[in-house]
């Protein structure tokens, strides 16, 4: 979505004249402190933009007025824009990232020619889950020791975010997300139990409070990555009332790299006999809302 369009319909969202939304992003913060109502006037019709942190801190405003993360942020929005923040989305999220994201040649592969389903709605749901399990034991160098009925079983849970993007019927690139209870995403994280020992039993409900635990990520091309990572933050934007905290654990390096661009946090390294696990963790609220994301979206 452009910015432009985006703050204009959040000011007539909450009735505010341009006056009026100049003298409370003037009160807001004293980056604003010099704004008049003609620079806003051309934020609005797209002549001039303002800087990543000053449209940071103008959706921090709308968020007091509305109490969630990027209001006016619509699904229609997101489908008519994802073509041209695709790119923008490489560079900002993934990065340069060998392990995750191969660079199969997709440049004359236009976004709209990619699939993008959720794997409990696919055909092929056996293959896939047979491939996701290899990459799995692959980049955790075989310490989830999570085995084809996991996947299965989790994948088929109306919580579970299991996003799968095809290029002519062919696999390109899969992100998986469990939603689990806040008490059990907890232990995940201090690794009182192990992921192999997560049962559904653990998940939270579509319309419960739980937290995010990113399990399986990767592709053979980086647009197709940006694109599922499009799907993933406007599903975090759709379900923003519900999910707490975003989680995972790695042990690769461009595991490490791809979380930090993501704005978790490092949490905690545990070591076993083979491996150094590194476990990060954040807020939603801090995995949206800041300058990366705002780049990405807008």
């Amino acid at each position: 979505m452009k910015f432009h369009n985006y703050l204009k319909k959040c000011r007539e969202t909450y009735d505010f004249t341009q006056e009026e939304l100049t003298s409370k992003l003037q009160s807001y913060h004293t980056l604003f402190e010099t704004l008049d109502i003609s620079t806003l006037s051309r934020w609005e019709r797209g002549v001039t933009h303002p800087s990543v942190e000053k449209k940071l801190n103008i959706i921090k405003l709308f968020e007091e007025y509305s109490d969630s993360i990027f209001p006016c942020f619509e699904s229609e929005d997101f489908e008519e824009t994802i073509e041209s923040v695709c790119e923008k989305t490489i560079d900002n999220i993934i990065g340069k990232n060998k392990e995750l994201v191969l660079n199969f040649p997709s440049q004359y592969i236009k976004v709209d020619e990619f699939k993008v389903t959720q794997l409990r709605d696919i055909e092929n749901i056996e293959n896939i889950i047979e491939l996701s399990v290899s990459l799995d034991q692959e980049l955790t160098k075989h310490f989830s020791l999570l085995q084809d009925e996991h996947f299965k079983e989790w994948a088929s849970h109306p919580s579970s975010f299991f996003l799968i993007s095809q290029y002519k019927e062919q696999f390109f690139g899969l992100l998986f997300v469990l939603k689990l209870k806040p008490s059990i995403f907890k232990k995940v994280m201090n690794f009182e139990i192990q992921e192999k020992d997560i049962s559904v039993e653990d998940f939270a409900d579509v319309d419960e409070e739980g937290s995010h635990y990113l399990l399986n990520f990767y592709s053979h091309a980086p647009k197709s990555a940006a694109i599922l990572f499009m799907y993933y933050y406007r599903y975090l934007i759709k379900h923003q009332k519900n999910i707490l905290e975003l989680g995972a654990a790695v042990v690769i390096d461009d595991g490490d790299k791809l979380l930090k661009r993501l704005n978790l946090q490092h949490y905690k390294d545990v070591k076993d006999s083979k491996h150094t696990i590194s476990y990060y963790r954040a807020q939603l609220r801090n995995v949206l809302m800041n300058e990366t994301v705002i780049k990405t979206i807008f």
